[in-house]
């Protein structure tokens, strides 16, 4: 569902909750790819950048708890910097 080129809010949503029980390594393939496919079509749906954002953070808590090279969480750092200005994802972008 979520390994082809065509994300969309449920990809995004199921790879959010899915991240945290990932290995690292394929957690960030996978969320490599969502913020690539991000990149390519920005969303304007307030749904689909609320759980990118919590992909971001989910990934983040990952790296942190299987202790990940600073290398693993610096991309989500600047993804998370270079979402829109959204009130929906201002806690996500904080916590990032």
């Amino acid at each position: 569902m979520i390994v082809n080129e065509y994300w969309d809010r449920t990809s995004y949503h199921f790879l959010s909750q899915a991240v945290i029980f990932l290995d690292i390594d394929n957690a960030k393939e996978l969320v490599d790819r969502a913020y690539s496919a991000y990149r390519k079509h920005p969303a304007i749906d307030t749904f689909i950048i609320q759980f990118v954002a919590l992909t971001a953070v989910n990934y983040l808590n990952c790296c942190y708890h299987q202790h990940a090279d600073k290398s693993y969480a610096l991309s989500t750092f600047k993804f998370l910097k270079d979402l829109p200005p959204e009130p929906a994802i201002g806690l996500n972008k904080l916590l990032g």
